[in-house]
């Protein structure tokens, strides 16, 4: 079972080529506060790992409109952009390395196919951790305890 894009996510990417030519950024906003929440109920693949994927997908085809580009970085953030998860930078090299590997493509209506889920998962741990979801640091109740 793949996952739709379309049905999965409420997704604004705000990324047109003609305007990423100058410093090759794209900003890549999701509506969801909670990424790491599962695509769907009893699965392991989360809403991160779907949104790496599409960034991978998305560089790639980026790539391919003209061979002189080298890397497009994508500034990603949630809840409508007001939480900061960070910017991933993906040569066009390694979008492209990663989507034949991966077989990502938001063309067929899927993005990860079932069989490299884990696979995909494990890559994105590795290679794209998510940032600490509690970065907030509460302060301290009993202020100059030691």
């Amino acid at each position: 079972m793949g996952f739709s894009v379309l049905g999965l996510l409420l997704l604004s990417l705000q990324a047109a080529p003609d305007a990423l030519q100058p410093n090759n950024v794209a900003d890549f906003v999701v509506f969801e506060t909670d990424v790491m929440e599962p695509v769907a109920e009893g699965e392991t693949l989360r809403l991160y790992d779907v949104h790496v994927a599409i960034m991978y997908d998305r560089t790639q085809r980026w790539c391919e409109q003209e061979e002189s580009r080298e890397q497009l970085t994508w500034t990603y953030a949630a809840d409508g952009g007001n939480l900061d998860l960070g910017e991933f930078a993906i040569s066009c090299r390694d979008a492209r390395r990663v989507s034949r590997r991966y077989r990502l493509d938001s063309d067929l209506d899927f993005i990860v196919p079932e069989g490299r889920q884990s696979r995909w998962q494990r890559f994105v741990n590795q290679s794209h951790p998510l940032p600490e979801s509690d970065s907030r640091v509460e302060p301290d109740p009993i202020p100059n305890r030691k």
